[in-house]
């Protein structure tokens, strides 16, 4: 029943899934200029888990001929049938709609477009060049995401679109970064997406260099936006020395990628919460 339960909560890849709830949440509190109304708060996160869980399920789901060999991988190893990961996924994904339906029209749309860029990834564009673009186009509506929960009409502060050239090009090294730790195992599997075809040396400075052009354009646009340094300055600090204590990492192991990439990712949440904050309070 044990090794049951812990097959189940690897299908759902806690970790990733449940950074980005708490990014969504931390996004929430700054909208709402503090936390909302605890119930509309936890059904938002609810809409968020629901939502990071689907995409997980059916990662695992579409991966598991790719996977095959693997024993942490549930499906392909058989601890998890395919059919009851498909309809985890199913389920969990009808969830994360109708939990957002109550909530606005603007938050379903942006629920969707979040959920349909993960689905697009598991079920092809992961393998393909343009695997970077489910994520360039979903992550940097979360933001959008949590304005439209926490106000429901839909009313975002024009500056907040300045999260889409930002997000998109952090979203890029956080996409290589997940990539990384796997790129040996895909490669040997016939997995063909970006990462992959550019192979190991030129991904690792497309993705350090993601991470270093989306800071720099934070500091570009400081003049013409007009930032709450208070906001702003904890997060691009310790966004820096989380993306410096990732390249360290590996430059010392390059066998402790795993951890280079989830410094590099705490490293783009943390920065893009201060700059958000930065210029919307």
């Amino acid at each position: 029943m044990k090794g049951r339960a812990s097959a189940f909560l690897r299908l759902l890849h806690p970790v990733p899934s449940l950074m980005t709830v708490m990014v969504a949440g931390a996004f929430t509190v700054l909208a709402a200029r503090g936390l909302p109304p605890i119930g509309r708060f936890l059904q938002l996160l609810a809409v968020e888990a629901a939502m990071q869980f689907s995409i997980s399920a059916y990662n695992d789901y579409f991966d598991r001929y790719v996977d095959a060999g693997r024993p942490g991988k549930p499906v392909a190893s058989g601890a998890i049938s395919p059919r009851t990961a498909w309809l985890l996924g199913l389920l969990f994904g009808a969830a994360a709609i109708l939990l957002a339906l109550p909530l606005g029209f603007w938050l379903v749309l942006f629920t969707a477009v979040g959920l349909g860029g993960g689905l697009l990834y598991d079920a092809g564009l992961k393998y393909t060049a343009f695997s970077w673009l489910p994520f360039a186009v979903a992550f940097p509506t979360l933001p959008l995401w949590a304005w439209a929960g926490a106000m429901p009409g839909g009313d975002f502060p024009p500056q907040l679109l300045w999260v889409v050239p930002v997000g998109g090009v952090l979203v890029l090294g956080v996409h290589l970064a997940d990539t990384l730790p796997d790129l040996a195992a895909d490669q040997e599997a016939g997995v063909r997406g970006l990462a992959h075809r550019l192979g190991l040396g030129r991904s690792l400075a497309l993705c350090w260099g993601a991470f270093a052009a989306g800071t720099l354009l934070t500091l570009v646009l400081l003049p013409f936006v007009g930032y709450r340094l208070e906001w702003y300055l904890p997060g691009l600090i310790g966004g820096v020395l989380l993306f410096m204590s990732g390249v360290l990492v590996y430059r010392h192991n390059a066998r402790r990628m795993r951890l280079m990439s989830l410094l590099l990712e705490l490293g783009a949440m943390l920065l893009a919460v201060g700059f958000v904050a930065g210029i919307t309070l």
